[in-house]
């Protein structure tokens, strides 16, 4: 039998150790990167962040609950019109415009380092604006001030990005012709476009179009599609990724851009309604199946068929249809209008699921009114699809909600998974005088900042009409 010294021995344990402690480091390295993978692979995707500020009454920063003023920032994924690094905004009206090459992921896009955390279908991870928005970002100040939207909008540099959206917010591809045409449930916001002479008309104007057999038509629902070039920032429509803790699945979803006046970007400048809803591109059909239940809160109601700019019940309830969401819970609230006389204009089928309250709504939970944020949350779960509609025609109370929702003082934007907001300011020109008294002082680049950050929470938010 072969012996083995004690010195030999000793080199066999210290062999067997370091091996030991290499195997489990290399583990330990493999645990850490995949935590790192699903981040770089949306990283890659885009090349540059924005930093923007939200700015309050007084252009210091958005206002948290307690009214004082504080700055808030978030990080935009972006690129300019090269492929080489956005300009840097600033909430200010007075900012000037720094160039940023730096490739930081915006905090909210980290995914939980706690391996106990609940998994969810829905992570947000990350909101790029287009190209087109960021056209936007970078000159609606300048535009804002020379009253030259309509101007810009319609001008040959923004042709491309203005004819690829129309085109695809098109509820109807018109065989055989130039047409299409957008069917909005409110008749008296229709209208016609022509793919080829990229030019607007109002329904039955073009002679060899029936537009009543066009309205017996089902419209199809609006599902952008881009390419991503230019360092993986799309070109008209913004972008919401997500990830599917179950699955692994990484998906997109695209958004109407934030341009012009934020309505339809020609609405008031061409032959489209300012009341056009047109614009608004909901939660793709493809992810409605994803939902435990689907969710509506209406503030700002009116009644079904009824409303100033607008019913919108009867507009989210055919329109989101159309992408595979049928409300299970629909709550509504207006000021004024009995139940009786709400209730007789609800159709059949919706009547047992819609709850309707004649109350004022509350801009804080500091009071007896109702806050729709709470009721959110008492209502539903995160994991449910939930539409929040705030329109109330009231400056203050709306800004209150929003400002509380995008403060630190509980997870109420967590509930939300679509808001849909008319943001009455000063500073819109072209709506302004349809306004009156309820505006804020504020201006179209305050509202631009406040649905970018909502964006950047991972909500789909839309400018309303």
């Amino acid at each position: 039998m072969t012996s083995i010294s004690p010195s030999s021995a000793v080199f066999f344990l210290i062999l067997a150790f370091l091996i030991s402690w290499s195997v489990g480091n290399i583990f330990v390295f493999l645990k850490d990167r995949s935590k790192q993978n699903v981040m770089e692979r949306i990283n890659a995707r885009n090349s540059s962040t924005i930093a923007l500020r939200i700015p309050d009454n007084n252009g210091q920063g958005a206002n948290e609950t307690d009214g004082s003023s504080v700055a808030s920032t978030i990080a935009l994924q972006a690129s300019d019109k090269n492929g080489q690094g956005a300009n840097e905004v600033d909430g200010s009206s007075t900012a000037e415009n720094n160039i940023s090459k730096d490739n930081h992921s915006n905090s909210s896009a980290q995914l939980a380092e706690d391996d106990s955390a609940k998994k969810s279908s829905r992570r947000f991870l990350n909101y790029t604006s287009s190209q087109w928005e960021l056209m936007w970002l970078e000159n609606i100040q300048e535009w804002e001030k020379n009253r030259t939207i309509c101007e810009n909008v319609l001008s040959s540099e923004q042709e491309p990005f203005l004819h690829k959206f129309q085109e695809t917010i098109c509820t109807h591809h018109i065989e055989d012709s130039s047409w299409c045409a957008v069917q909005d449930p409110y008749e008296g916001t229709s209208y016609l476009y022509n793919k080829v002479k990229r030019t607007f008309a109002g329904p039955g104007s073009v002679p060899h179009l029936n537009w009543e057999h066009i309205k017996t038509i089902d419209p199809q629902p609006v599902v952008p599609q881009e390419d991503n070039g230019d360092g993986g920032i799309p070109k008209v429509f913004s972008r919401l990724d997500f990830i599917d803790d179950i699955t692994g699945e990484v998906y997109s979803e695209y958004i109407e851009p934030l341009v012009s006046h934020l309505r339809h970007p020609v609405a008031g400048c061409a032959d489209v309604s300012v009341l056009s809803r047109s614009y608004i591109v909901p939660v793709p059909p493809a992810r409605a199946s994803s939902f435990p239940k689907a969710y509506y809160f209406d503030a700002g109601a009116s009644q079904w068929n009824d409303g100033g700019g607008g019913p919108s019940l009867s507009y989210f309830t055919a329109v989101w249809k159309r992408h595979g969401l049928d409300f299970y819970h629909i709550e509504a609230w207006e000021g004024t209008g009995s139940k009786e006389a709400f209730y007789a204009t609800v159709p059949e089928e919706y009547k047992y699921r819609t709850f309707y309250h004649e109350a004022f709504i509350a801009s804080s939970p500091n009071t007896t009114d109702p806050f729709v944020p709470f009721v959110i949350k008492k209502t539903t779960q995160k994991e449910d699809y939930v539409l929040f509609k705030l329109d109330i025609d009231n400056g203050p109370v709306e800004k209150g909600t929003v400002d509380y929702l995008l403060s630190s003082a509980d997870d109420s934007l967590e509930y939300i998974t679509e808001f849909v907001w008319e943001h009455h300011v000063r500073g819109n020109y072209i709506m302004a005088g349809w306004w009156g008294d309820s505006v804020d002082e504020l201006s179209i680049f305050d509202s631009y900042m406040y649905f970018l950050q909502l964006r950047q929470r991972g909500v789909r938010a839309h400018s309303y009409v």
